[in-house]
């Protein structure tokens, strides 16, 4: 479904002060990125901007930032936004005019814009109040490091009746489009690693000892084979080797070598026969090259699933408030997101927000990726509708 209006648009852009605040904040937040866990500048500047609006934010070392702000119905069910912080290990190759500053760490993900987008809310909850409380969540470590396990831990969340929302920029949607899908939205995501261990010897006589990086190889070329074989139209899997480390001399075989790397499933039966004949195939190598190829799979983050009727009630928002652009997804995205975790406490939802800069643009976790400030009002008008004022 593609819902485009061409009416003045009843959704609400922030004011003029909060989208001023909002923009300085993306800014310097893609400025110095942070990757990981405990983000101490990042903390500290969403700290101070929270404690400088008069809020007094709840927060822990490596568990990210809270703040409730209540409503003014005390009978209405409480809301939680939540907005991802930390950054990506890659070195920024985009032409931005207020690009990284910090060698080796860049916001390819768009963490900045949903940071200061849910900033954003908080200023304007000040002067617009919601009938319903609202909670919003500052989260670290969402690119590997569970950091929804240790947030969900915060007081200000020890809460059994709520919903949840968050949104995500997508880099190649069209600016302002939000995309959306009942069920599962975003994968289930599991990471693997290949460790290859064999005698090594001279390069002159490949035919006395198995070779590390033959077996690796043939081991890559198998997963994507064995990926394609699983997937169906709307059931996609994704085995990516994203991490291959062998040999250091080009006149020796190597003892050694090990790859990692992604994998991303959808249903549980797809789960768990990749992974059981991804250990057929290293196992196998292993015994046609007479090397040891031991392999682990650790257990990743779980699908992202929303609500059936937390999805209906949102997409009757979005067509009351005429939201200009809008489509529903067919499949479920391959990208993984820890707010799976959140969704499991509580009903709710996450949809993607088109961010798109240019006719050729570059997706998310690109050291090239762009993404549009104007995409920033319709995530803030998404997070407003569902957190109205009182009637």
């Amino acid at each position: 479904m593609v819902l485009r209006k061409d009416v003045t648009n009843l959704w609400k852009h922030p004011a003029p002060e909060v989208w001023e605040n909002m923009v300085r904040h993306r800014r310097h937040l893609h400025k110095h990125p942070e990757v990981g866990i405990d983000l101490p500048d990042t903390h500290l500047y969403v700290l101070q901007e929270l404690e400088g609006m008069g809020f007094l934010p709840e927060f822990h070392l490596g568990a990210g930032i809270s703040v409730v702000i209540p409503g003014t119905a005390r009978e209405a069910l409480p809301i939680i936004f939540r907005a991802d912080m930390d950054a990506l290990p890659i070195e920024e190759a985009s032409g931005s005019n207020f690009r990284s500053v910090r060698q080796g760490a860049m916001h390819a993900c768009g963490h900045d814009l949903h940071t200061a987008v849910l900033l954003g809310v908080a200023q304007d909850l000040i002067a617009r109040p919601s009938a319903r409380d609202v909670i919003l969540v500052f989260q670290p470590g969402e690119e590997s490091d569970r950091g929804a396990v240790k947030t969900l831990l915060h007081e200000n969340l020890q809460i059994d009746d709520a919903e949840v929302f968050a949104i995500h920029v997508n880099a190649v949607l069209p600016s302002g489009t939000i995309a959306l899908r009942y069920g599962t939205f975003m994968a289930a995501g599991d990471w693997f690693r290949l460790e290859i261990i064999g005698k090594g010897g001279h390069a002159s006589a490949p035919e006395l000892v198995g070779n590390p990086i033959r077996l690796g190889s043939l081991f890559v070329e198998g997963l994507h084979a064995l990926a394609h074989e699983l997937s169906t139209v709307n059931l996609r899997v994704v085995a990516t080797t994203t991490e291959f480390l062998a040999g250091n001399a080009v006149n020796v075989i190597p003892t050694h070598g090990s790859l990692r790397g992604t994998l991303r499933t959808v249903s549980q039966s797809q789960q768990e026969e990749l992974h059981s004949r991804m250990r057929e195939l290293a196992n196998k190598l292993g015994r046609d090259y007479e090397l040891s190829a031991s392999l682990s799979i650790t257990k990743g983050y779980p699908p992202v699933v929303s609500d059936d009727a937390f999805m209906e009630q949102l997409i009757r928002i979005i067509i009351e408030q005429e939201f200009p652009s809008v489509q529903r997804l067919l499949a479920p995205s391959m990208v993984i997101e820890d707010f799976s975790y959140f969704l499991k406490r509580w009903p709710g939802a996450m949809v993607y927000i088109g961010a798109a800069v240019g006719d050729d643009p570059s997706f998310n976790h690109s050291a090239q990726a762009e993404f549009d400030e104007e995409a920033m009002k319709t995530g803030f008008a998404l997070f407003r509708a569902l957190a109205p004022g009182p009637n």
